[in-house]
């Protein structure tokens, strides 16, 4: 069940890969949202669809609940029909709980609790839970989150194509996210269109929704006339199925954190992403080896969504147009703007790769790796040590700590082997944060499932675990 956006639909497809390896005489069954039934085409081999109209529901619930109930209720009586033997639930929504429940086959990931009015998280699910706590630690991407509900062999996505020789390379640029703190300006994408039709003669695609038209608008009004006639502006003019079309034709999609990446990634299509605000890639980036983001990483990244404006938009600045051509113009073997490659401040570029649990990001330019990046690691190994899993490959770039970083990681070290989940040094109590949210996970649900292993000894387990990732690194 995956009832989420259209990135988290595609970011489920691992795990999709995933149950048809492990389970290659199931049938496979996905309840999704009506509107992205096309999208199902360009994913893993499923067995059975079954479409559920979010959006009439949610119009008619308010005022006329007994139509949205006998909407529900037909979809349900299709999915009670199939005699499910194994539900997977990726949404914790309320909606997919009491579904969940009244199908009455064992649930694996978000389980109803309490006839589906309450959830219970399973240990890993609490421990990504915890790393929500304070993201600025975590390093597990929410396809693996979603993959390592069964176990098997990591399966393999699409990769992506080698850049194209032409010398008119059809570059897309996806202008909208969801958010106004994910979305780079129109005018630095004005400017980075301007760049690679000067330097690269390429051709432009603008992709988007309906309602994000007045940024291709915007960004057409910025260019110099003598560029607008190799832009063409496709945004709410493609329906799911032209649009993927339009992801694969291309040789380089330039976009935000939002579905369209997800799926471009997902499609074997290169993809340059510029990360910024809520938006790590260590989470939501690119899935699949060898492709690009450009992540803005001031010290209040990352961001949260809700909560006060913000006062001064650092990411909006960082990511350059400039420096975005560069990176771009140098995978298409042409000469980048200006000269050198210095990389703004307070940005990295990453790569992405798979190091045996999942893919991961390995940082190539900016600034150097340090104690943030050294704990979210250790918290990635942890997690990766309660699945019973090996832990993952360290990229190749090392961390260079400060004397104070040095001493804040063993003062680290030596409150977990104490047994404290508390600290006077403020990076110890913040680097300790995630995991006593995963200690009140377990305890707030000790109790909802019988015979489980105890909260407390997991808990001391998985604090032992990352003492000890924590230790291999000092010594």
């Amino acid at each position: 069940m995956q009832l989420a956006r259209l990135g988290d639909l595609v970011q489920t497809w691992p795990l999709l890969r995933q149950l048809r390896e492990v389970y290659p005489e199931a049938q496979i069954g996905l309840l999704m949202d009506e509107s992205r039934v096309d999208l199902a085409k360009f994913g893993p081999r499923l067995d059975a669809l079954y479409p559920m109209d979010l959006k009439k529901i949610s119009r008619l619930t308010p005022n006329r609940p007994a139509e949205a109930y006998c909407e529900l209720d037909h979809c349900l009586a299709d999915l009670q029909a199939a005699g499910f033997d194994l539900v997977f639930n990726l949404n914790f929504s309320r909606l997919t709980l009491l579904i969940a429940y009244l199908l009455g086959a064992p649930v694996i990931g978000y389980q109803p609790v309490k006839g589906g009015r309450e959830f219970w998280r399973e240990p890993w699910l609490a421990w990504i839970y915890g790393l929500v706590h304070d993201r600025a630690f975590s390093r597990i991407h929410i396809s693996d989150v979603f993959r390592h509900l069964v176990r098997g062999r990591e399966t393999e996505a699409a990769h992506p194509s080698q850049t194209a020789s032409s010398k008119e390379p059809v570059i897309a640029l996806q202008l909208g996210t969801r958010h106004p703190r994910r979305t780079w300006p129109p005018e630095n994408f004005a400017r980075l269109a301007g760049l690679l039709i000067e330097k690269s003669g390429a051709k432009l695609r603008l992709l988007g929704t309906a309602r994000e038209r007045a940024l291709g608008e915007r960004v057409n009004d910025l260019l110099k006339p003598r560029f607008r006639d190799r832009v063409l502006n496709l945004q709410g003019k493609t329906d799911l199925t032209e649009l993927a079309g339009h992801l694969r034709e291309a040789d380089l999609v330039v976009s935000g954190d939002t579905g369209p990446l997800h799926l471009a990634a997902a499609l074997g299509t290169r993809v340059v992403a510029i990360f910024q605000g809520p938006a790590s890639c260590f989470e939501t980036g690119p899935y699949g080896s060898g492709q690009a983001v450009i992540q803005a990483e001031p010290r209040c990244h990352p961001c949260r969504e809700s909560g006060d404006e913000c006062q001064e938009p650092l990411c909006q600045r960082l990511v350059t147009p400039e420096f975005v051509a560069e990176v771009i113009l140098a995978g298409f073997g042409a000469k980048g703007p200006g000269s050198g490659s210095r990389i703004p401040p307070e940005v990295r570029v990453y790569e992405s790769f798979r190091d045996g649990f999942g893919v991961n990001y390995a940082s190539c330019h900016g600034k150097p790796l340090g104690w943030i990046d050294l704990v979210g690691w250790a918290y990635r190994a942890a997690g990766a040590r309660l699945l019973h899993h090996p832990s993952p490959r360290w990229p190749s770039r090392r961390p260079e700590l400060s004397q104070n970083d040095l001493r804040a990681l063993e003062l680290l070290a030596k409150a977990l082997q104490n047994g404290a989940t508390e600290g006077n040094e403020p990076s110890v109590c913040k680097a300790l944060t995630p995991l006593r949210a995963f200690g009140a996970a377990l305890q707030h649900q000790a109790g909802m499932k019988e015979g489980r292993h105890s909260a407390s000894e997991r808990f001391r387990e998985m604090k032992r675990a990352l003492r000890e990732e924590l230790e291999r690194f000092i010594s």
